[in-house]
């Protein structure tokens, strides 16, 4: 996928006043991630967790209508199963993102940003974080200029990685991006319960289990190698799946239940809730949501299909 089939700039003519007034109207699409494994170390001096963990873009995606304006305004739009948390207008990521750009570029416009929400908030997919990414995509647009990573990782540290996408390993704090050969040709079912985790106390949880379940960082080159051979890779660990049970127990019998029904391996994505299994083809992946939907799982909110993405931009 381009640049073009991500941005589309164009012109509306409204009436203002009586007078036609032509203002700049952009749209964008904020796209989501799965982890592919994610290993996490014990918190060290600085107080952090170092982590490895292969990033990969997703077809979910929220849109985004951005229209220049004479007044800055952000509008979510969210179906009612998204259980959203109530955030102040300068907690939510997309203004903080915009309110950082505009103080670096004066020149970018002063906007109204709408936001159709298609991705789950604490559902590991990296919903608000794509949002950020999408303004910053935007912003590199109108100002002709990549904007620096480090500028973006100040915002989250996965943003970077969202700004453009494909298939990344993730190191150091997660801020470390190596990007890889992007992987395509493969189809997941998404499935989110009807509660959201925080990754903070997830990781809060994680600090109190025991060393065993903190995986070693290595195996991103097999589960490569399994995923360019059309195999699901046995590697795909993650670290802080037992600690998201411990913060919400309710998790561990959605995947109990997944696996009963299915047959088939569930990975958790980033720090929870949301499961994902991998297909090879579209087909698999809408007779699997069909079959999932119909068997009225407790506790689930929705069950999605997706497909992996290349880069989207540039990195």
């Amino acid at each position: 996928m381009n640049e073009a089939a991500t941005i589309r700039n164009f012109s509306i003519c409204i009436q203002e006043a009586g007078i036609g007034t032509q203002l700049a109207q952009w749209q964008e699409a904020a796209y989501a991630k799965i982890n592919l494994g994610l290993w996490v170390g014990a918190r060290d001096n600085r107080g952090y967790h170092p982590v490895s963990s292969i990033l990969q873009s997703i077809s979910m995606a929220d849109d985004i209508l951005i229209t220049e304006s004479s007044h800055y305004h952000v509008e979510m739009i969210m179906p009612p199963e998204l259980h959203a948390p109530v955030l102040s207008p300068a907690d939510n990521l997309i203004t903080r993102a915009y309110h950082l750009l505009k103080s670096r570029y004066p020149e970018i416009p002063t906007v109204q940003i709408r936001v159709t929400k298609r991705i789950p908030f604490g559902a590991g997919l990296g919903g608000g974080s794509a949002d950020a990414a999408a303004i910053i995509r935007w912003t590199q647009r109108v100002i002709n200029q990549r904007i620096d990573g480090r500028l973006a990782s100040t915002l989250g540290v996965d943003i970077p990685f969202l700004v453009c996408g494909g298939t990344a390993q993730a190191t150091g704090y997660g801020d470390d991006l190596q990007y890889l050969r992007p992987v395509t040709g493969w189809h997941l079912v998404l499935v989110t319960p009807q509660f959201g985790l925080s990754t903070a106390r997830v990781y809060q949880a994680f600090d109190t289990l025991s060393p065993a379940f903190q995986h070693p960082l290595d195996s991103v080159g097999n589960i490569v190698r399994a995923l360019e051979q059309g195999r699901t890779p046995p590697e795909l660990l993650n670290a802080l799946e037992r600690a998201a049970w411990k913060v919400e127990p309710k998790l561990r019998g959605l995947k109990a239940d997944l696996q009963h029904l299915t047959d088939r391996p569930w990975f958790l994505t980033g720090s929870g809730a949301t499961y994902f299994a991998l297909l090879r083809s579209d087909d698999e992946a809408r007779n699997l949501q069909a079959h999932l939907r119909n068997s009225r799982l407790d506790n689930v909110a929705r069950v999605e299909i997706a497909e992996f993405l290349g880069p989207y931009c540039s990195a």
